[in-house]
């Protein structure tokens, strides 16, 4: 695996790893009473979750195509 490969590999487990904490952290707030935790609402880390997931994704993807390329 190349560096560059190796990079945003890590760079997209690290950014998977937040999205599953994020949306640990939604499902949590969602069993409070004011529908908050941390001052964060549900809403407010469904949509970190998402974000962080496209991006571990999309970090994944590129590190596939740097890794084929051979860069």
């Amino acid at each position: 695996m190349t560096p560059r490969a190796r990079l945003f590999a890590n760079l997209g487990r690290g950014a998977l790893a937040l999205g599953f904490l994020a949306m640990l952290a939604a499902w949590i707030s969602a069993m409070t009473t004011t529908g908050a935790w941390l001052g964060f609402t549900t809403a407010h880390w469904f949509a970190d979750a998402t974000v962080m997931a496209l991006l571990g994704i999309g970090g994944l993807v590129d590190a596939l195509a740097h890794a084929r390329a051979g860069e």
